[in-house]
């Protein structure tokens, strides 16, 4: 948890000016919970975001991270190894987690439906650190979000 309460400390000024608020921690049997309707667990550092907070809430084009009882209640709309994971405009995009043999994930994203669904980071810490330069639309350098996740899998 200490890396993305780092991040997060770090990021004070543009959190304030993106309109964040972290949900409460989720309780430990949230996560069982999940796990259990996924039938394999949750990478830790998946664990380690949820056990800080709940997902968040922005200001940002209503960007948020998912609260794990919503992950639960949509699951049935996806395949057994994916979830809801991060949205915004209410459900106007979404971004999902693959969950992949031995532990590791990737982040997936289809830009509005508008591209082929791809790989957009397969770390929370890096997804996160990458919303908090500028939210979803840079005002400096005209790249949105997805455009700075795209470069950073180069």
């Amino acid at each position: 948890m200490q890396p993305l309460k780092q991040l997060f400390e770090n990021k004070k000024t543009v959190i304030k000016k993106l309109g964040i608020t972290f949900n409460d921690p989720c309780r430990e049997e949230d996560i069982a919970d999940l796990q259990s309707k996924l039938s394999q667990p949750l990478p830790s550092d998946l664990i380690d975001f949820y056990t800080f907070c709940n997902g968040i809430e922005t200001e940002d084009f209503m960007f948020r991270v998912i609260p794990i009882s919503e992950v639960i209640d949509y699951r049935s709309e996806l395949k057994s190894n994916t979830l809801h994971f991060a949205e915004y405009m209410i459900y106007s995009d979404q971004w999902l987690i693959q969950l992949n043999e031995g532990g590791g994930y990737n982040i997936l994203n289809n830009d509005h439906g508008s591209k082929e669904t791809t790989v957009q980071s397969n770390s929370i810490f890096e997804f996160l650190e990458i919303y908090l330069t500028e939210g979803l639309f840079s005002k400096s350098d005209n790249n949105s979000f997805w455009d700075r996740l795209s470069k950073s899998r180069k």
